[in-house]
């Protein structure tokens, strides 16, 4: 019994902590969200995996500061040169997000969850910008989680009526079907971003 808890608890730090590091990394320069992660959890242990969502909500909060210090002490133009490399980032997107900010401040985070945009864009703007840190942190906490949030417990949700309504279908199927969905969203999202990014940039400069 004891073995087992201890596995148990050792699971758990796991889960925790790659939701935590991941959550840095894609609010920094990495391009693949913590949802992927968080679901994946939650594809056997959803409540768990709703926990697992607080530790990618730090992770993220802990990478956007970085993103913002480092574009405050970097030259706009620099930071825009290396965000722009990034798969699905455009200098487009960028420019679209430095205005957002200007407009609406940090609470134009609850925007960029609805429409693809990165995290990571809205602390480089925040800290070109000069937004108080703690303003742009506070806003992070709902701009961030209720994505995670929603995305975890919709993917548990599924895998749960997905085997009630289909008992004899193996873990292994549902995990196959899993990544199939998520590499299928990338493999259209990254180029339709770029597409759109591109068409934006063109009307740009025609005007």
């Amino acid at each position: 019994m004891r073995t087992r808890r201890k596995s148990a608890f050792g699971n758990a730090l796991r889960d925790h902590g790659i939701a935590g590091a991941w959550g840095f990394a894609e609010a920094t320069f990495f391009f693949v969200v913590p949802d992927v992660w968080t679901s994946w959890v939650g594809l056997r242990r959803p409540k768990r995996a709703l926990g697992t969502t607080v530790s990618a909500l730090g992770g993220a909060m802990a990478g956007g500061a970085v993103t913002y210090w480092w574009a405050r002490k970097v030259a706009a133009n620099t930071s825009r040169k290396v965000l722009v490399k990034v798969p699905a980032i455009t200098d487009a997107m960028i420019s679209e997000v430095e205005q957002e900010i200007a407009e609406s401040g940090a609470a134009s985070l609850l925007r960029g969850p609805t429409r693809g945009i990165p995290y990571k864009l809205y602390a480089r703007a925040a800290g070109l910008q000069r937004t108080p840190l703690v303003t742009f942190l506070a806003w992070s906490v709902p701009g961030r989680m209720i994505r995670f949030v929603v995305v975890t417990a919709a993917v548990s949700g599924i895998a749960a009526m997905g085997r009630r309504r289909l008992p004899g279908i193996s873990e292994r199927s549902i995990s196959t079907v899993f990544w199939i969905c998520w590499g299928a969203f990338y493999a259209v999202f990254i180029p339709l971003k770029s597409r759109r990014g591109s068409s934006s940039a063109q009307q740009s400069a025609g005007t």
